[in-house]
């Protein structure tokens, strides 16, 4: 076994830190949304707002939010269409590598269908007999 592939397997361990770590983005998510507000009214007062209402006189802040929430829209559809579908199948694939319940099923239906399709062999064998 080379250094490459040393350094690029993945150990198998229990789902304890990935959960934990699932649970703190879940929850930093509603974090991000006040401090997302909290930085957009700050930037505005403080330094955007002198030189876009130079720029733009009828730029209030309702309006700078608002581009900023269309903004984020974009971004979600861009996350939707093209990032998740990726990330899906990334997790799909470790899923099935690594202690997957569902591929331990599959792997004993899979053994079940072939043991069902040895003996309908046997017994075709049989009645052809």
């Amino acid at each position: 076994m080379g250094i490459w592939s040393r350094l690029t397997n993945q150990y198998k361990v229990s789902g304890k830190i990935g959960g934990l770590k699932d649970l703190l983005g879940r929850t930093l998510f509603y974090v991000s949304i006040i401090n997302f507000i909290l930085i957009a009214v700050t930037a505005y007062h403080t330094t955007l707002r002198d030189t876009l209402l130079s720029w733009f006189p009828w730029l209030n802040f309702s309006i700078f939010l608002g581009v900023l929430v269309v903004g984020l829209l974009l971004m979600m559809i861009l996350e939707y269409k093209i990032v998740l579908p990726s990330t899906w199948a990334f997790t799909n694939k470790q899923q099935y590598e690594h202690q997957s319940l569902i591929r331990k099923q599959l792997d004993g239906i899979e053994k079940t269908l072939s043991e069902i399709q040895e003996k309908q062999r046997e017994i075709k064998d049989d009645n052809q007999k």
